[in-house]
């Protein structure tokens, strides 16, 4: 359920020949990194409680379908509730289904081009990469704390490579930093030291950084 409601709610020029300071960064967060669609928000937006409701079961109902179809669960083995979700008429909103999958899909996988060279500022957390002095000189930058250690890696487009020369204190790697930076679309892949191994991940987005300060929440 938490997924199909993740699912539903998302749609509900770098300066030459001088330094870079925070000042000059665009803020952005880490939904800017992703294609939106602000007709299929609306269209989902525009939908009442009870309309959103059935589209959630919808949801659900084609899951279910492909978990039976895949045989990983015998028809014989469902629950009252779910053969009553199967049962359930939804081909009203087959179109928008299909569409929202379809984006989805988009959504996870491109990078937005029209951020290329631009001078930003994101926050994020810390996975180390390179380590020397007491101090992280590359790492990734993810959206959320502890990503890819115990869990599927996030989208190549929700993790940024960062090259920071000047290093920043490993003492600090789980609390959240700001970026500042030109940031590239530029995918790579990273080898990520994990406790049990390392890991390779797919990263979409590159940067150097001029800084890397402690996260500060806005007052």
């Amino acid at each position: 359920m938490n997924v199909i409601h993740r699912l539903i709610s998302i749609f509900l020029s770098a300066l030459i020949c001088a330094p870079l300071y925070a000042a000059d960064a665009r803020p952005i967060k880490w939904s800017d990194l992703q294609p939106d669609s602000s007709a299929l928000r609306s269209a989902v937006g525009n939908l009442n409680q009870e309309q959103k409701t059935r589209l959630m079961r919808a949801f659900q109902q084609r899951q279910q379908k492909a978990i039976v179809a895949a045989g990983k669960l015998k028809p014989a083995d469902l629950s009252i509730d779910i053969n009553t979700l199967l049962k359930e008429d939804f081909n009203d909103l087959e179109p928008l289904v299909t569409k929202i999958e379809a984006f989805e899909k988009k959504r996870t996988t491109e990078t937005q081009t029209s951020l290329n060279n631009q001078v930003v500022q994101l926050d994020g957390y810390l996975l180390p990469l390179k380590q020397g002095n007491k101090k992280v000189t590359e790492f990734i930058l993810v959206p959320v704390i502890g990503a890819c250690i115990h869990v599927p890696a996030p989208p190549a487009n929700q993790m940024v490579v960062v090259q920071y020369p000047k290093g920043f204190p490993a003492s600090s790697l789980f609390a959240p930093v700001t970026v500042t930076g030109k940031l590239l679309v530029k995918s790579s892949k990273s080898d990520l030291a994990l406790a049990d191994g390392s890991s390779k991940v797919d990263v979409g987005y590159a940067m150097t950084a001029n800084e890397v300060r402690e996260y500060q929440a806005s007052k």
